[in-house]
């Protein structure tokens, strides 16, 4: 292989495995480019979800913010301040209710209280930081605490500043409302209806200021602290792990919004389907460069290949002209001697020197007819202008005319009794016949005979043409039926063109023709398809 036929294929595969590597980083990028987008708009989504939130509890916050101004009387047991808390138990099935603080922590009257709690000291965790805050806000929100005052489930509360309408900047007291943290909470319930119920490892969770689960898309963990690692989270986007965690603050309570979900999972949706057809593209183009490089390898194979065959037709070209050269002169100069000699030496010569010249003459001049004929022949191949009279013909009479033409010249032939009928024109099957006969007694020892053999072989009629030459390269077996051709080892004589004649006329006859050869024997094979007609049989004297 010369370096340009690996060079060419070495750079289409280079070519392939570039395109591959930009249709791979392409694909990247989407798949980034696609995963920054999910990712932007999850944390738009929890924003949303944080600011959303944050406007109720603000209008929370204000419509509850005129509980303050009321004229409380904040007394333990008052029936008054009793009864306008009453009003707002509307839900039968509560889990929590609300209550009063005075100035001196002291719980005064509520809803739903747990017994023991009327009258004991509220001291819920975070309560000493809300009072401080209530002296300049109106409510404030408390952390979630193990159990409540309403409730024995773990509870977030918010309170409301009771002012002294005397002096608004004193607080004399709190409105504090509980709200238990249990799934079936119309809040909790909110926060699952968040949630992807196809993603395994998604979930969403509201967390207080002190780390603890206010509300959560899962079937666990409400109550519960969340891991070292997101207490304190900023808002925004982190990895932590295996997680992407999506964060956004709840200004108006100190609460965050958090979504958590595997990377896999939350980037599967657009890395599956594009990764799907990243591999099939790759596959595909793999497939057609190694297809494209192969038939380009293969082309230029074929393209080496035909340069040296017409290299080698351009070579066979000449040493035809040479040898056609040679050949001519030779049997023209035979012709041209016995004739010079029959006139220079007729009167002196009997009738059997006469005779003897003349047939040598006659042989010479037969022998250049057929090179001639040859050479004519191949032109009309070519040109189309090659004709066939077809018509029934017994290949066993062609066989024995064929043999007797060549006369004592040792052609052993053996065919059947019965015709061999084929299809086909009696005069160029005679030529096959007559050029493969020639070969073989040009090939052969002059003490050997050639053996013709002809049989049948289902439908097909077989013939065979065996000498004892010297032996066809194996290389050539094929090569020997093209023009110019002469394959056998130290054959000089020929114009090269007969087997290629040959093989046209037994291919236009639906037939076909091959050689076999090994060191001491050569064989031509013809087969022919049966005629169903049956050919005319010669008379016989």
């Amino acid at each position: 292989m010369s370096s340009r036929d690996r060079f060419v294929p070495a750079v289409a595969g280079l070519a392939v495995l570039l395109v591959g590597i930009v249709i791979v980083a392409l694909l990247r990028g989407a798949e980034q480019d696609g995963t920054h987008a999910l990712e932007d708009a999850k944390q738009a989504q929890v924003q949303t979800t944080a600011q959303s939130f944050d406007a109720r509890v603000v209008s929370t916050f204000q419509s509850l913010s005129g509980l303050g101004s009321r004229p409380w009387e904040l007394t333990l047991r008052s029936k008054a301040d009793q009864a306008v808390l009453d009003t707002f138990t509307i839900d039968p099935d509560a889990e929590s209710g609300s209550f009063l603080v005075d100035k001196q922590d002291r719980i005064v009257s509520g809803t739903l209280l747990r017994p023991g709690k009327l009258g004991s000291t509220y001291d819920a965790p975070g309560w000493e930081q809300a009072k401080t805050k209530l002296a300049s806000a109106p409510a404030v929100m408390l952390p979630v605490a193990d159990s409540g005052v309403t409730s024995e489930l773990p509870s977030y509360a918010f309170a409301v500043a009771i002012r002294d309408p005397k002096d608004p900047s004193s607080v004399r007291g709190a409105f504090v409302f509980e709200g238990a943290l249990s799934k079936d909470s119309a809040f909790n319930q909110e926060i699952q209806g968040l949630a992807d119920t196809s993603a395994s490892t998604e979930s969403w969770r509201f967390v207080d200021d002190s780390g603890r689960v206010v509300a959560t898309s899962t079937a666990t963990g409400l109550g519960e602290k969340v891991p070292a690692s997101l207490v304190g989270l900023a808002p925004g986007k982190h990895e932590i792990g295996d997680d992407l965690v999506f964060s956004a603050d709840v200004p108006s309570v100190g609460w965050r919004v958090m979504f958590t979900q595997q990377k896999d999972e939350f980037v599967g949706p657009l890395a599956g389907p594009l990764q799907t057809v990243g591999l099939i593209l790759i596959v595909v183009l793999l497939a057609t460069g190694l297809l494209l490089t192969v038939v380009l390898a293969r082309r230029l194979r074929q393209e080496r290949e035909e340069r040296r065959r017409l290299q080698e037709l351009t070579r066979s070209q000449e040493e035809f002209i040479s040898v056609v050269s040679h050949e001519l002169r030779t049997p023209v100069s035979g012709v041209l001697g016995f004739l010079q000699t029959s006139l220079d030496h007729w009167d002196g010569m009997d009738d059997g020197e006469r005779r003897n010249a003349v047939s040598r003459a006659f042989l010479n001049a037969r022998r250049l007819q057929a090179m001639t004929r040859d050479v004519l022949d191949t032109e009309s191949l070519e040109s189309g202008r090659f004709g066939y009279v077809m018509g029934p013909v017994d290949l066993a009479d062609e066989v024995r005319t064929a043999a007797d033409a060549f006369g004592p010249s040792g052609v052993e032939i053996s065919v059947p009794v019965d015709a061999v009928p084929v299809e086909g024109d009696a005069d160029r099957l005679q030529q096959v016949l007559t050029n493969l006969l020639d070969n073989a007694r040009r090939s052969a020892p002059a003490d050997t005979p050639v053996r013709v053999d002809l049989g049948l072989d289902g439908d097909l009629a077989r013939l065979t043409v065996e000498d004892s030459g010297s032996g066809i390269d194996p290389d050539q077996l094929e090569r020997i039926f093209d023009k110019f051709v002469r394959g056998r080892e130290g054959a000089v004589s020929g114009t090269g063109l007969g087997l290629y004649i040959a093989r046209q006329i037994v291919e236009a006859h639906h037939g076909r023709i091959w050689a076999e050869s090994r060191p001491g024997q050569t064989r031509f094979v013809v087969e022919l398809p049966l005629s169903r007609v049956a050919a005319p049989r010669l008379a016989t004297p």
